[in-house]
């Protein structure tokens, strides 16, 4: 069934070169697929199908024209046998034998090491994963389609002796909007920039190509493992090794104490929860006793937030030029041991509610932006900046409490955050040369699950709060963000309505998605819905811009098709 999932996707990744020259998706695919066939444990596909070995060579079963032949034989013998001597006759039904030898099915002889392989992945595996595809239209100027994404996702989970499991995930897609619309159309250009200068040389000049000059960051297609990791358990402890996403918090979409895994930006905050989170490598250990649990990380790798491909619609943030990332923890071991990211979370559950208490040390996922300045204060000198970009460390207490009442769910988390550097503006004379100013700051976020005339409501409030505020900090001492979630349900497990706006309040500007959700059966799903930004880019000053507003010329629609298997 996987072989047959991925010849559908080759099939509806037709063009093996598209028309700027490069690979198209089908020389995509066929590179990658097998890689994460092989990934997600592919072998289970045989268990589809049934085993085409064992058989003579040119041998074909299941033939109209044998089953013909053999109609035909039979009424020649019939003839034949009432006229032919007992000699002629014992010789022909020898040959009738034989043609039914043929005609019939015949059963392959397998290996007995290999039926028995068969069997036990067929009885210890199981796999699963979709097929879909989203399109999206921008509908303000210039208006163009600006993603016809093909996605193919594979999940697996092979059972292993002693209670034992290991469960992967990969994901691949390919952008067929690339072969039908411009770049400069799909990633038109925010503000001013500079093209063409006078401190490129002949080879970059040359490197520009005509229909991408402003030399944005095309990701049309990837292949990646999202998680892989292997469980295990022992009396009252759970033990999972490998690639992995771990999510905390109770308030919904409110990063306060979820901070795990850090966020892929390639579609800002629009892609599915599973697809915003980046896996980390990480040995995660529970341990239960009664009503309480212990929850232990250790992470020796390290990654950061991952911006939008370089400007490209989505674009917010970059990384700057010379940013060095921490060594792993297992790089030059036991060297850097100190360079890993680890946490605790200590849980206990109540008549009616749950408390938590986690700690975290971590790297900022959002590097500082360190700077230096040249030639400030100089007569008639021109001062330049230079930036040296780096990862700074964090420590993150956290607490999260969650209590079930009459109608509805009270969530509530909160966190304090020691060593954090925030972006600073110049100001005046040679002050905030650092780029950077340090400050502890606390986060909080409250959230009420409830269902109000047949429809889910969900509101949460989030806040921050910069406890030793400097004047040239460039966000406000206090921001904050309210957030709404709507579901109502038209037909019971077939259509669905679901409303999400996010608004914030600083800056007065919002992104507003409704979303209709349509099961036209168990496995096949179309979706429809609307990403609507409302407010203002930023104040015009480097590195001040807003998170939604900046995105006000990016409204569209977008529709989905999923299979589900």
């Amino acid at each position: 069934m996987v072989l047959l999932i991925m010849r559908l996707f080759l099939l509806k990744t037709t063009f093996f070169q598209n028309r700027s020259g490069r690979p198209g998706p089908g020389r995509f695919i066929a590179q990658n697929a097998t890689l994460l066939l092989i990934v997600l444990f592919s072998s289970a596909s045989l268990l589809a199908a049934e085993p085409d070995f064992g058989l003579e060579p040119g041998l074909e079963l299941g033939n109209d024209n044998e089953l013909n032949e053999k109609h035909d034989i039979q009424d020649i013998l019939s003839t034949i046998n009432a006229e032919a001597p007992e000699k002629k006759r014992i010789e022909i039904e020898r040959k009738h034998f034989n043609a039914e030898q043929l005609a019939s099915p015949v059963t392959p002889k397998l290996n007995p090491v290999i039926n028995r392989m068969l069997e036990h992945f067929k009885e210890h595996m199981s796999w699963g994963g979709y097929f879909r595809n989203e399109t999206a239209f921008r509908i303000v100027r210039p208006a163009a389609f600006t993603k016809v994404r093909s996605i193919l996702q594979l999940e697996n989970r092979y059972r292993l002796p002693g209670g034992m499991s290991l469960s992967g995930r990969g994901r691949c897609f390919y952008d067929h909007v690339y072969d039908i619309e411009s770049v400069s159309v799909i990633h038109p250009r925010k503000g001013p920039e500079q093209i063409l200068g006078g401190n490129l040389d002949d080879a970059a000049v040359a490197a520009i190509r005509s229909e991408n000059v402003r030399d944005v960051e095309i990701v049309q297609n990837r292949c990646e493992l999202k998680e892989l990791y292997l469980d295990a358990g022992i009396d009252h402890i759970d033990i999972r090794i490998g690639k992995q996403i771990v999510r905390w918090g109770v308030v919904e979409g409110a990063r306060v104490t979820d901070e795990i895994n850090p966020l892929d930006f390639y579609e800002l905050i629009l892609r599915d929860i599973d697809d915003r989170y980046i896996p980390l490598f990480m040995l995660k250990t529970d341990f239960y006793f009664g009503r309480d649990s212990l929850e232990t990380l250790f992470i020796p790798e390290h990654r950061g937030h991952r911006p939008a491909p370089r400007r490209t619609q989505w674009e917010q943030f970059r990384e700057l030029p010379g940013l060095v990332k921490p060594k792993d923890a297992w790089q030059d071991f036991p060297h850097h041991l100190d360079n890993a990211e680890y946490a605790f979370r200590y849980k206990h559950v109540f008549t009616g509610f749950e408390l938590s208490l986690s700690y975290f040390s971590t790297w900022d996922d959002f590097p500082a932006s360190f700077r230096t300045i040249e030639g400030l204060g100089l007569f008639a000198a021109n001062p330049e900046v230079n930036f040296k970009p780096d990862f700074t460390r964090l420590n993150i207490y956290g607490t999260t409490f969650s209590i079930t009442l009459p109608n509805l769910i009270f969530n509530a988390e909160a966190a304090y955050v020691d060593g954090k550097h925030f972006g600073a503006r110049l100001g005046e004379g040679i002050n905030t040369v650092a780029g950077e100013l340090q400050s502890d700051y606390a986060k909080y976020a409250i959230g009420i699950d409830t269902h109000f005339l047949g429809i889910d409501v969900s509101p949460a409030l989030i806040q921050q709060y910069i406890i030793d505020y400097d004047d040239r900090i460039m966000v406000d001492r206090i921001d904050t963000v309210a957030a709404l979630f709507l579901r109502k349900e038209l037909l019971h497990n077939i259509w669905t309505l679901n409303l999400l706006a996010i608004y914030f309040i600083n800056n007065k500007d919002m992104l507003i998605r409704p979303r209709s959700d349509y099961n036209l059966s168990d496995r096949l799903r179309f979706s429809f819905g609307v990403d609507v930004f409302e407010g203002k880019i930023g104040t015009g000053l480097p590195g001040e811009f807003n998170f939604a507003g900046f995105f006000d010329n990016n409204d569209r629609i977008f529709w989905e098709i999923t299979y589900s298997f």
